[in-house]
């Protein structure tokens, strides 16, 4: 691109206020002086030139203006932080491999830190946590704060007497470059709003998790609660202590009711003494009639008495029989009192011995699910816990890439004059020149050039 006639042209020096400025030769002869003063005798001066360096002004963000380099020696090289791989972390999420909630949170930090198996740290594209970013001419900030303080005294003159370096950046590459830089700027903002947006889609997935175990936590309390309630009125000490009063209250009146049988059956005994009685005595009723037996004959009645005499001697041989044998069957009644005790003491002894096993097996049952509920609880918890710990890990990493991208714009901001710095950057786009002086001189001993 050449140029002609009248340009923009910053100062060669720029000098305090207080100090008579310095124009047209006295400029050149400053310069000539600063670049000679050092030469060793063995170098020569081949060419001294005077040249103009161009940089084209053209608006960037809002209110600034960036400056292109025409010769392309200063650009803007590095990097800057991708978006997050919004489709792993969904697929991640939906979880079509079944995943533990942790296992899908663990596999969910790496990818958002880049430490999974195909993730790689730089690239060309989104895939990799960095992307390669590259201005060609943008002019970086400690450049841009020297010219700064030159463009206020910018000038519009003649460049007959200076050498315009050739640009290699021609108008309309200058606007491309500084769409590329507004695009990149954006581009880092809308990656930091990607990355925020990231926290709200893990956390609508974390909120869902966390009822679902709030509500197990709520189904385990409320389902062991109704057992350990149902278990512990099933029986108790004050029921042990009422149940056995109402059995030995049973009991003593089981116990008067049979013995007052075994008095019953010894009175049986007796009536079957007085019915053998009753039958001898009736027989015998006869020959205690002194009066009709006086009225027969001596001899007749004798034959009747020895025959009743008979009669007693062989009932009265039975009815000792029978009483011995009902004696005994007496010895047997009378032991059955004792058994009665013994008895009612037993069914005492195993009703008290039951209830005391089920009183036992209550209190396991109770601790049983005790430990069951507190275990399930605590399991809930941890998982709660780790939930939230390991969300609290996506929240810090995606923080951090939300505060880097923001950064990076800041930064990249900064590569650009806001437009209160110079009256030039009242138009959106200008090319200006910087006056330079350019010396070639020869080693007169190794006969090598060098500027």
């Amino acid at each position: 691109m050449s140029i002609h006639g009248n340009q923009y042209l910053m100062p060669l020096f720029s000098i305090s206020s207080n100090i008579q400025p310095i124009n047209g030769n006295d400029e050149l002869a400053l310069a000539y002086y600063l670049l000679t003063k050092d030469l060793k005798e063995n170098e020569k001066i081949i060419s001294f030139s005077n040249l103009l360096w161009p940089f084209l002004t053209i608006q960037g963000t809002d209110a600034t203006h960036i400056i292109i380099d025409g010769l392309v020696i200063f650009s803007k090289k590095g990097r800057l932080t991708n978006p997050p791989r919004q489709p792993l972390i969904g697929h991640l999420l939906r979880n079509i491999e079944n995943r533990t909630k942790i296992d899908q949170l663990t596999k969910i930090i790496e990818i958002l830190s880049y430490k999974d198996l195909e993730a790689q740290e730089i690239g060309e594209g989104e895939e990799s946590e960095y992307q390669r970013m590259s201005i060609e001419g943008l002019i970086n900030p400690s450049f841009l704060q020297t010219l700064s303080r030159l463009l206020p005294l910018i000038e519009y003159q003649p460049i007959t007497k200076f050498q315009p370096l050739d640009t290699k950046i021609s108008t309309e590459i200058g606007l491309d470059i500084a769409e590329k830089y507004r695009k990149i700027i954006e581009y880092m903002k809308g990656n930091a709003l990607r990355w925020n947006n990231q926290i709200e889609l893990i956390n609508k997935e974390v909120d869902k998790w966390l009822i679902d175990l709030n509500v197990q936590f709520k189904d385990i309390d409320t389902r062991y609660s109704s057992q350990i309630s149902k278990t512990s009125q099933s029986i108790d000490d004050v029921q042990v202590h009422e149940k056995m009063a109402l059995e030995r209250d049973k009991i003593d009146q089981w116990k008067v009711n049979e013995k007052k049988r075994v008095i019953e059956s010894i009175s049986v005994l007796f009536k079957t003494v007085e019915r053998q009685l009753e039958e001898m005595l009736k027989k015998n009723k006869f020959y205690t009639q002194s009066e009709l037996l006086k009225s027969r004959v001596f001899e007749d009645v004798l034959s009747n008495f020895e025959s009743q005499f008979a009669y007693l001697l062989e009932e009265g041989n039975k009815f000792i029989d029978s009483v011995t044998n009902l004696t005994k069957k007496y010895v047997e009644l009378k032991e059955r009192g004792p058994s009665i005790d013994s008895e009612a003491n037993e069914r005492l002894a195993q009703l008290s011995s039951k209830l005391n096993t089920e009183l036992k097996d209550r209190n396991a049952h109770l601790s049983q699910f005790e430990t069951e509920k507190q275990e399930k609880i605590t399991k809930i918890n941890d998982m709660k816990i780790q939930i939230e710990e390991l969300f609290g890990q996506c929240q810090n990493i995606i923080n951090a890439k939300y505060g880097n991208c923001l950064q990076e714009a800041k930064d990249l901001i900064n590569w650009a004059l806001s437009d209160d710095r110079a009256e030039i950057f009242s138009r959106p786009i200008q090319w200006i020149y910087m006056p330079l002086c350019a010396m070639i001189i020869e080693d007169q001993e190794t006969m090598e050039e060098k500027i």
